[in-house]
């Protein structure tokens, strides 16, 4: 992922219409694509770190007893949470 520069009146791109003078940040594969047919069109400024992706937020669910009032935690485990699934 590098982040460009458009020198053209427009570009279409991955990331729609982008117009002159103004920056985005493109895939590799799609600069290398774009500097083959029309190589004056954009500049690469500078390389783009990825942010690894968030972890999706585990929804906890309340433990529940056979008949289906919900269950307490026990006092004598301190390491286990036996109310929470």
């Amino acid at each position: 992922m590098k982040k460009v520069l458009v020198n053209a009146i427009k570009l279409h791109c991955s990331k729609g219409r982008v117009e002159k003078g103004e920056t985005v940040i493109l895939p590799d594969e799609e600069i290398a694509k774009i500097n083959k047919l029309r190589p004056h069109i954009i500049t690469v400024m500078e390389d783009v770190v990825e942010k690894p992706a968030k972890k999706p937020l585990l929804k906890r669910k309340r433990a529940r007893n056979t008949n289906g009032t919900l269950k307490s935690d026990d006092p004598s485990t301190p390491d286990v949470n036996e109310a929470w699934e």
